[in-house]
Order: structure tokens, then sequence, then C-alpha cells
């Protein structure tokens, strides 16, 4: 919901940003087409881009149709959007509130802007305020639970500094409860971005442990029957020495840690960890149920165990949980025409299964228009036989069930093993001399470095762009090196 707040200039160079970041070339007709924009707008967005974050910029390629550009190996995408949506007006006075600047001439004052500019700005933060019915005679009253997940995206988006403590025990602490989730949780493994986005949530909860959190009773008891849950009950009993927290608190880190994308140590265990979390989340849900058969016609998936959709639809769902999706930050998508025709069908779906369940909720339309192109990547699985070893990089599980079994419909039986641990970088593969005659990485584009490929070797960069015809060249490839092998 931010998001639509946000000014349209910053908006469009972060998602430029993202998608450079992960493709490192954009289309840029396509993109301004994406953006609704023209493309001298667009052209003008990437060069003020570049011009801004030329410091970590290592290479920059205009064509006629292609804008290509190279980030430095070391720097992080979350780095650049911070910087980026630093620029916003809107996130900076939705953080001065926060802190308890409000008024006008305070503000003129800090951002050294105008009075009229201001009051600009301040119409956008109450328009937000009103829209979730903050507004209560002329005084705001935000809900516990929404100002911390508000704080939360400020955090992720700006790099919000409040209630941020310095004593190193309790990042310790916070460390350790992380690490007991994941030791006890099928080895989960949260990146560090997952990991630093929880251990600010619990610094918001004890800087913010005199305001009361106010919780609806049902949403307690679904968080109960959770195994997360239990987990993060246990680990926070160990720690209780040095985490100060009012007892409402419990679930409220159940939800940070509820709504974190993460993967684990192999394929096997993943799917373990997705058993569990997709029973005790949708199986054991009718209403869920129900949204899944009303879906799978609109979107045209014949086979509703499909692992991509049932993936998709848990990620989608179990952030719903208290409401809390609303505020929940995460990477800019958009949608091709196609795909926009049938998020306009999910959406009419969404709202009518939430109406007849009398569901109170507040749709993410960032998180729908995700849980849409996740819907879009959907093929069928085949089993295939082992030859040469393939290796799949990527930090996102669901690009990595897409890329292994996209690259199934192409690779000719007994073509190759694809080895079934989720590597997250290409400094996790493992020594080259321990795998077969020929190692095949296929690399997603984010993670990708140059420079290390070998003669036993070969690394493709790949990405969910144009995958369908690079995943194909490659089997055609991987195909003649067999032959040549054999």
């Amino acid at each position: 919901m931010l998001e639509k707040y946000i000014e349209r200039n910053i908006f469009r160079k972060v998602y430029l940003c993202e998608q450079l970041f992960e493709f490192q070339e954009i289309d840029i007709e396509q993109t301004a087409i994406s953006l609704g924009v023209t493309t001298p707008t667009i052209l003008h967005d990437l060069e003020s881009l570049a011009e801004c974050l030329e410091y970590c910029i290592k290479e920059k390629i205009r064509e006629k149709h292609k804008y290509k550009l190279i980030f430095k190996r070391g720097i992080a995408l979350s780095e650049l959007t911070q910087f980026l949506y630093g620029q916003s007006y809107f996130l900076k006075f939705l953080s001065y509130y926060f802190k308890g600047i409000f008024t006008s001439t305070e503000l003129a004052d800090l951002e050294f802007i105008s009075l009229s500019k201001v009051y600009t700005i301040k119409k956008s933060v109450l328009d937000f305020f009103k829209e979730n019915d903050y507004l209560k005679n002329k005084e705001i009253i935000i809900p516990e639970f929404d100002s911390r997940n508000i704080l939360l995206a400020l955090v992720r988006y700006i790099n919000w500094e409040g209630y941020e403590s310095k004593n190193p025990h309790v990042e310790e602490a916070c460390n350790e409860l992380i690490d007991y989730v994941e030791t006890h949780f099928f080895k989960r493994r949260y990146s560090e971005d997952e990991k630093s986005f929880i251990l600010r949530g619990i610094e918001i909860a004890i800087g913010r442990k005199t305001f009361p959190l106010e919780l609806k009773e049902e949403d307690k008891k679904s968080a109960e029957t959770k195994p997360l849950f239990q987990l993060v009950c246990q680990g926070l009993e160990e720690q209780k020495g040095m985490l100060h927290l009012q007892k409402e608190d419990i679930y409220y880190i159940f939800s940070l840690f509820n709504s974190r994308n993460y993967t684990n140590e192999n394929m096997e265990l993943l799917r373990k960890d997705f058993e569990v979390v997709y029973k005790n989340f949708v199986l054991n849900d009718l209403s869920l149920n129900e949204l899944i058969l009303q879906i799978l016609p609109v979107a045209e998936i014949d086979d509703a165990d499909n692992f991509i959709f049932k993936q998709s639809f848990l990620q989608f769902v179990r952030t719903l949980w208290a409401d809390g999706q609303v505020f929940l930050p995460e990477r800019i998508y958009l949608l091709s025409e196609k795909e926009q025709l049938l998020y306009r069908k999910i959406v009419e779906v969404l709202d009518d299964w939430k109406k007849k369940n009398q569901i109170h909720l507040r749709w993410n339309d960032n998180f729908i228009r995700k849980f849409v192109k996740s819907l879009s990547l959907i093929t069928r699985e085949q089993m295939i036989q082992q030859e040469i070893e393939i290796f799949v990089v990527s930090e996102s599980s669901v690009k990595q069930f897409f890329y292994r079994t996209q690259f199934h419909l192409y690779a000719e039986e007994d073509m190759a093993e694809i080895n079934p641990i989720l590597f997250r970088s290409l400094e996790e593969l493992p020594d080259e001399c321990l795998c077969s005659k020929k190692r095949v990485v296929l690399c997603d584009a984010a993670s990708y470095q140059t420079g290390l490929e070998t003669e036993k070797t070969k690394v493709y960069p790949i990405s969910l762009k144009g995958a369908n015809i690079l995943l194909y060249r490659i089997a055609q490839e991987l195909h003649l090196l067999k032959k040549h092998i054999s």
C-alpha cells in the first residue's frame, strides 16, 4: 500500500534499479510500457539513476533498444534501493511523524523546502492515514501492530534507525533466536537481509513495549497451532533474560519469522519444511482450500498438486496472518498485458472470497502481482536421469524450482543430474574436484560473477526474463557436450 504514495519518479528509479540489478539489461520500450510512461521519460530516469549510483556501477552500455548496467561486485541491492527510497519526501515525512515531528515549520526547516511543498507532502501522509482509517475525531490513532509494520517498512525502505539497540547482548540474543529457529525447523537458512529484518523488528518491539499490542483472539489461536510459533516460544524462553518484551510480543515475533523468505540446506529438507507449513496453513483451513479451487481454473492450472503453485500460494497466504501483509516491503513487481488480465481475475476471486467468508483483510497489490508472476512460471515437472552434473544458484526458492522444472522441459532424458542442494551464491558451490566430469552452473543473474569458469566448469547467467529461450539453448548446448563426452 505504501508504494502508491511514493513519488512516481522515485518508484520508477527503484524499479529500474531492481530490474537492472537482477537482469543486467532492460528493453527500453517495453519497460516504458510497463511503467506507463514515455520512452524519453525512461531514458531520463536511467541517466539519473546511473548518475546518482555512479560510485557502484562497473559498466554502463546504451544501445538502440537496450540499456545495460552492471553493478560492482559486493554491492547489495538493499543498499541501492535504500539510497533511492531515501529521496522520497513521503517516506521521510512518515518517519518524522513517528519521531513526533510533524509541524509544518519543523518539517520545512529540516528538509529546506517551502511551506507549500510541506503542505502537499503532509496531505499525502494524511491521505494514507485516512485510507487506513487512522483519523478518528481529528486525532491520529494507529493500532500498534500496524505501527510496527509501518516502521519495519521504513527500516527496509530507507534504513530507518529508530529504536536501534546499541546493546551487543540484545543483538546476540536475537541472532541466537534466529539460529534456534533455523536449526530446529528443517535447517532453514534466512539471508542476511531477512535476519536483519527480524532483528530490527525485535528491537522495535523492545523499544515500544510500553505501547499495548492488541491482536484478535482468533489470530492468536491460529498462530498457536503453527509449529513455527512453538519454536519461537521455545527460542524466546532461552533468551527471556535478555529480551525484555511484553506478553503479546511472542505473536508479533512469530509474524516476523512467518513473513520472511528462506531456503533450506537441501531440496529434501525444503520439501519437508514446505509440507509441514502447507498442512498447517492451507490444508487445515477450509476457506483456503476453497480459494485454491477458485484460483486453479482462472489461472488455467490443471494440477492442484503442482509444487510451484502450492509454494507460491503458501507464500502469498501465510503473510495474511493478522492482516499483516498490507505494509510488508517487497521488491516491485509489474505485469505484462497478459499477466494484467490474470491479475484482474485473481483480484476478483480474492475479493469475492473475502466477502463470502467475511474476512477483514487489506490486500497488498504488489504481493498479488508477485503471486500472479509466480503463477505464470508454472510448468509441468518431469523426472530426468543423470549424466553431467548441474547446479542451480539463486537466493529465491521459487526461482530455484522454476529454473529446475523449466530446464526439465528442454533437457533430453538421461542428460544430466541436477544437484538437490539449494545454493544461494556461487561461493557455496563445492570444489569442482568433488564433482563429475563436467560441472554446469545455472546461476541467477543477480548472483552471477565473471571469472569463475574453468575447463571443467561452465557458468550460465540466467534470469526470469527470457528464461525459456535461454534454458532451451543451454539444453541444446549440453546435448552436444554430452555427445562430445560420450
